[in-house]
């Protein structure tokens, strides 16, 4: 497992001839997935490309997804609102204080949130256009610093990962935020959590829906067969998998 992550990278350019391009990593050696922004053609896309193809005019790339940069930029303008205000009911439903926190045994990772993580998992180059863990890296500064939550743990504006401590394993439990502002500090659940990112995804996947295109129908597919909802009638499920 160690030795996979330190070969995840990332690394992103742009031009203004070309724009932009942001390579994400994958497990398997020589594949990547790409977000990028064709300035000529003003298009968003995703694909998936795969390095280990070496056969004369064979395709590397696998497009899911592409959208004109007005589309795109509406749907992130509303979508955007969307989720910030989704996001902040969530927040504000599980207001919580320390003792509450205490009384559950949490345990936190103060190395992962420290100003000093960055700059000792991460090594950066090219002007920080490309991002890769150390190879050097010591694993244990992280193991070191599990610890029960304490007060000073609380730092405002921060966001702590709760985890709990059974049978020699630890379960993620939540997300624990302070936000100086609101004065108060607020625990997710992780169930929570994980509801919330669903009825995101189904959002994303019901606005893309609302106006198909042939561009976008692959990535559509693969949501549809993620979310696997049964409130799509039947033409709809038959024109994804077809």
């Amino acid at each position: 497992m160690i030795d996979d992550l330190k070969k995840l990278f990332l690394r992103f350019n742009y031009t203004d001839e070309k724009g932009f391009i942001l390579n994400l990593p994958s497990l398997n050696n020589g594949e990547h997935l790409t977000l990028g922004f064709d300035n000529k053609r003003k298009e968003f896309n995703i694909h998936f490309t795969n390095d280990n193809i070496t056969v004369p005019g064979a395709k590397q790339r696998e497009f899911i997804f592409a959208m004109s940069a007005f589309r795109f930029f509406l749907f992130l303008k509303r979508f955007e609102v969307f989720y910030n205000q989704s996001i902040v009911n969530l927040v504000l439903s599980y207001k919580t204080n320390l003792g509450k926190l205490k009384k559950h045994k949490f345990i936190v990772n103060t190395f992962v949130t420290s100003d000093e993580a960055e700059d000792k998992l991460i090594h950066k180059r090219k002007n920080g256009k490309h991002w890769k863990f150390r190879e050097n890296f010591d694993w244990n500064l992280i193991a070191d610093n599990f610890k029960y939550l304490e007060e000073s743990d609380l730092n405002s504006d921060e966001v702590l990962i709760a985890y709990k401590y059974n049978k020699g394993h630890l379960s993620l439990q939540g997300f624990i935020y302070k936000f100086e502002h609101l004065k108060g500090v607020y625990f997710i659940p992780i169930r929570k959590y994980n509801r919330f990112a669903k009825y995101m995804a189904i959002a994303m996947y019901n606005y893309l829906n609302a106006y198909p295109t042939e561009e976008t129908l692959p990535f559509r597919q693969l949501m549809f067969k993620r979310l696997k909802h049964p409130y799509l009638n039947k033409q709809e499920e038959k024109s994804l998998q077809s």
